[in-house]
C-alpha cells in the first residue's frame, strides 16, 4: 500500500531507496562533541529505524564549530574514522542512507544565560548585525559575527563535510535557512542589518549559506550531496510573534513572495535537496507541531516552493498519515516526506503501513513531552530531559534497556482500571506470557483520556486509545466491562495492578458544586451543555485546551488563574505552549491571572479575589473546573485488609501519583517489566 513513498529517488550522487526521511531532532547525532565522545546508544535506536524501512536518517544537528579556541570536527577525527564509519557500514547493509546534518548555531535563538558574565555573553551570543533580541529573553542583545568569524565557520563547514564522506556518510544537510537559526537569520531582512557583502540586497543576505553550499562542493566534490534545511516562510508576526494558520497577517520574517527567488539561489549554489517546512523560533509551532497545527501543516507552502526549483523536495511537519503523505508525493507535490516524531512512537511504523496494518501503528500525539520538553521563560525552568525519547513508547533510545523478555514465572495477573495505564500494563504482561484479567468498571476502554481526546484537534489521541483498544484485544487479555474489581472478585490473582486514576481536586468554595459548575472531564465528554459565557477556573494545559475548544465552538471562554502566569506546566514544550498564547491572543480571551476562586453563585456568576486582594465578580452562564486531580486507590487498602500480600499489590500512574500521560506509561512499563 502506498507505494507512491516505496519508489526510489536520486537526490544529487545518492540513490534513495524510498522517498521517507527521518528528520533531524535533538538527542539524535551520532557524537557528542562538547565531550567528544562517540554515543553508543545511537547505534541500537538508529538500527531499530533501519528495520523499520526509512529511506534516509538525518541526525540532530551538530555544530561545525564548537567555541572559538577548539577545532571542531577536528579533533573528532578518530571517532568519525572509527564508531562513526562502522555505524555507517551497519545502517547500509539495511539500504538506508545517511545525511549529517551541520550547524552554524542557533545566533539570536540561543538558550539565554543571564548569570553568564557579560563579557562571555557578548563573546557567544552572535548575530547578523549588533542588538538583536535574545528570543527568550527579549532584553538581552546579540552583537553581529565579524567577517573572519564567517569565513571560519564557512572554511569549517567545508572541513566537517570532508571528515563526514570520508566516514561514510552519503552527503550532509546544511542547518539552516530554516527556524530562525543563525544562517536564517542572515537571509532576512528583519534580522540582517549588515552593511557588507553579507547584508542589504537578497543576493547579499544569501551569501553566508550559498558560500557554505559552494565550499563544501569545493571541498568535497560536486557529487557529494547537500541538502538544505529550509523554511519556505518565517510565519512571524513580528519577534517573539508568531502566525496561526488562517491568521491574516504581515510576514516579518521570509514571506511567500521571497522565497522563491531564496530557494533558486541555495539550488544554484549547488544544493541537491529542500528539506522544508514553515517556521522561526519566533513561531516555533510551525517547526515543531504541537496537536493544535492541522495534519500536514506545511503541505500548502512547501508544494507552492516545489515548482521553483529543480531538485527534489522534502516537507516536514505533521506528514505521517500515510493517505496525505502518498497523495502529495503521487501527485508530484513534493518528492518526499520528512518524519521526525512517529520514528520516536513506532519505528516500525513504515513497515506497518506499507503490509496494510496501519491500525497497528502506534500514532504519534504531537505532545512534545519526550521528545523536546524543552522551556525557557520566566517561571519555568529550562530542562533538556532527554531529547529524542518518546512519551508513549519508553524503549525510544533506550532500546536496549527496554528489550521485552518472557517471565521467568508465568502468573495469573489482574489489573484494575481500563485507562491508558492499565491497558498499557495488560499488553505488556500478555506479551510476556502472564495471563491477564482487565476490570473496567465502565463499559469502555481508555479512562479520562477519552475526555482528554475530545476536542476536534485531538485526532492522534483518539487514534492512540483506538490503537490500544486493538493491542489489548489481540494479546489476548481477557476484558471484563461494567465489572466494578473488589477484594473477593481478586481472591486468586497472584498479582494486582491498580490503575484507577485519580479523582477530581475538590475545593472548599461556596457554590464549588453549584447547579452551573460542570467538572473538566464532564464537559470534555460533552455530558454537560455549556452557554456563551464560560468561566474557567485553572490555566494549565487541560484548562487552556478547554479554551481552545470552548473558542472553536464560538463561545466566549475566560480563564482564572491562581499563579502568576497560564502554562506553569513542568516539562510542557515552548512550541505547545507558544501556540497556545497565540491563540489565547487570537481569540481575544479574557485572562486574570493571580487571581483565586471565592465563591461561585447559582446563576453561574464568578466571585474572585484578585492580585491586589479585592473582591470581584466575572458573569458567567456556565463554570468549567480544571483545578487538578488527587491519587486516590482505595482497592489497594481494601487488598490489604483481606490479606493480599502488599508485594504482589501494585498501584500505578495517577492512582499512584498524578502526573501526565508520559509518567503513567513509563510507571506501566516499569510495573509490566518486574512482573
Amino acid at each position: 500500500m502506498y507505494e507512491s513513498l516505496f519508489t526510489p529517488l536520486r537526490v544529487g550522487g545518492t540513490e534513495l531507496k524510498n522517498r521517507v526521511a527521518m528528520v533531524a531532532m535533538g538527542g539524535t547525532a551520532p557524537i557528542n562533541m562538547h565531550q567528544m565522545t562517540f554515543i553508543e546508544k545511537i547505534r541500537p535506536f538508529y538500527l531499530e529505524r533501519c528495520r523499520g524501512n526509512v529511506g534516509l536518517i538525518i541526525p540532530g544537528v551538530t555544530g561545525v564549530i564548537e567555541g572559538r579556541n577548539r577545532g571542531g570536527f577536528k579533533e573528532a577525527e578518530d571517532i568519525f574514522r572509527g564508531p562513526i564509519a562502522k555505524l555507517m557500514d551497519e545502517v547500509h547493509s539495511y539500504g538506508t542512507k545517511y545525511f549529517m546534518q551541520l550547524g552554524a548555531g542557533f545566533g539570536r535563538a540561543m538558550f539565554a544565560m543571564p548569570e553568564l558574565d557579560p563579557e562571555l555573553w557578548h563573546q557567544i551570543a552572535v548575530a547578523p548585525s549588533d542588538d538583536m533580541p535574545n528570543v527568550w529573553e527579549p532584553d538581552m542583545k546579540h552583537r553581529g559575527l565579524t567577517l573572519d568569524e564567517i569565513e571560519d565557520i564557512i572554511e569549517a563547514y567545508g572541513r566537517a563535510a570532508l571528515i563526514c564522506k570520508e566516514s561514510g556518510m552519503d552527503g550532509v544537510e546544511i542547518h539552516a535557512v530554516h527556524e530562525g537559526y543563525l544562517l536564517d537569520q542572515f537571509t532576512v531582512a528583519n534580522t540582517n542589518h549588515r552593511l557588507d557583502r553579507y547584508g542589504g540586497s537578497l543576493e547579499n543576505r544569501l551569501r553566508f549559506p550559498t558560500d557554505i553550499i559552494k565550499e563544501i562542493k569545493r571541498t568535497c566534490g560536486k557529487d557529494f550531496t547537500v541538502s538544505v534545511r529550509y523554511s519556505v516562510t518565517s510565519k512571524m508576526r513580528g519577534f517573539n510573534q508568531g502566525a496561526l494558520p488562517g491568521e491574516p497577517y504581515v510576514e516579518f520574517g521570509r514571506s511567500m513572495e521571497e522565497s522563491p527567488a531564496v530557494a533558486r539561489a541555495l539550488v544554484a549554489a549547488g544544493a541537491d535537496m529542500l528539506n522544508a517546512d514553515n517556521g522561526s523560533y519566533d513561531a516555533w509551532f510551525w517547526a515543531h507541531p504541537p496537536m493544535y497545527m492541522p495534519l500536514a501543516c506545511n503541505l500548502p507552502e512547501v508544494s507552492f516552493i516545489k515548482q521553483f526549483v529543480d531538485v527534489p523536495v522534502f516537507c516536514a511537519g505533521r506528514m505521517e498519515t500515510p493517505e496525505i503523505a502518498d497523495e502529495a508525493v503521487r501527485s508530484g507535490k513534493i518528492d518526499g516526506i520528512g518524519v521526525g516524531r512517529q520514528f520516536l512512537a513506532d519505528p516500525l511504523w513504515l513497515n506497518k503501513i506499507r503490509e496494510g496494518n496501519k491500525a497497528d501503528v502506534r500514532p504519534c500525539i504531537a505532545c512534545h513531552n519526550g521528545c523536546f520538553a524543552m522551556a525557557h521563560r520566566r517561571g519555568v525552568d529550562f530542562k533538556p530531559f532527554k531529547m529524542a525519547h518518546c512519551a508513549i513508547n519508553p524503549a525510544c533510545n533506550e532500546e536496549e534497556s527496554y528489550i521485552l523478555k518472557p517471565a521467568e514465572t508465568k502468573k495469573n495477573v489482574a489489573v484494575v482500571g481500563g485507562g491508558i495505564g492499565g491497558m498499557e500494563t495488560a499488553r505488556l504482561l500478555a506479551l510476556r506470557g502472564h495471563k491477564v484479567t482487565l476490570f473496567e468498571k465502565t463499559g469502555e476502554l481508555g479512562g479520562v483520556f477519552i475526555a482528554a481526546a475530545a476536542p476536534s484537534f485531538k485526532e492522534k489521541d483518539k487514534e492512540l486509545i483506538a490503537w490500544y483498544i486493538k493491542q489489548v484485544k489481540d494479546t489476548g487479555v481477557d476484558v471484563r466491562l461494567n465489572t466494578e474489581a473488589d477484594a473477593e472478585t481478586l481472591k486468586g490473582f497472584d498479582e494486582v495492578v491498580i490503575a484507577t486514576g485519580a479523582s477530581p481536586r475538590q475545593l472548599p468554595i461556596p457554590g464549588f458544586n453549584g447547579p452551573k459548575v460542570v467538572e473538566a472531564t464532564q464537559y470534555l465528554r460533552g455530558r454537560a451543555e455549556v452557554g456563551d459565557r464560560v468561566v474557567i477556573i485553572g490555566g494549565g494545559l487541560t484548562g487552556c485546551e478547554i479554551a481552545y475548544d470552548l473558542a472553536l465552538k464560538g463561545k466566549h471562554p475566560v480563564i482564572v488563574e491562581m499563579l502568576d502566569m497560564l502554562l506553569k506546566v513542568p516539562g510542557l514544550s515552548a512550541a505547545n505552549y507558544n501556540m497556545l498564547f497565540e491563540i489565547i491572543r487570537y481569540y481575544n480571551m479574557p485572562v486574570h491571572l493571580n487571581t483565586a476562586l471565592a465563591a461561585i453563585a447559582e446563576d453561574g456568576t464568578v466571585s474572585v479575589k484578585g492580585p491586589d486582594g479585592n473582591i470581584f465578580e466575572i458573569p458567567a452562564d456556565n463554570v468549567i473546573l480544571s483545578v487538578g486531580y488527587v491519587p486516590s486507590a482505595p482497592l489497594a487498602e481494601a487488598l490489604k485488609a483481606a490479606g493480599m500480600d502488599e508485594k504482589k499489590i501494585h498501584v500505578i500512574g495517577d492512582a499512584q501519583k498524578v502526573g501526565n500521560l508520559q509518567s503513567v506509561i513509563y510507571n506501566a512499563y516499569d510495573v509490566a517489566y518486574a512482573i
